[in-house]
């Protein structure tokens, strides 16, 4: 049996206001040129605890920390 995917539509996540997320930067260059989706804002922090399990990591790293408005 094979599967097509291509001919299915994409499944959009769908955010509530105030819910966050954190994904490590992995961007050339500068962080401060992230720009975030519209109707969430960004900030980026750089740390060495992750932070969304709390665990500490091997060395630092720059997160950008998203929250929707």
């Amino acid at each position: 049996m094979t599967r097509t995917t291509a001919s299915r539509p994409r499944m959009a996540a769908i955010y509530s206001p105030g819910t966050v997320r954190a994904r490590r930067w992995h961007g050339d260059g500068d962080v401060r040129g992230y720009r975030p989706p519209s109707a969430w804002t960004a900030r980026a922090d750089l740390t060495d605890i992750h932070p969304i399990t709390g665990r500490a990591l091997a060395r630092a790293a720059w997160w950008i920390i998203e929250t929707k408005e």
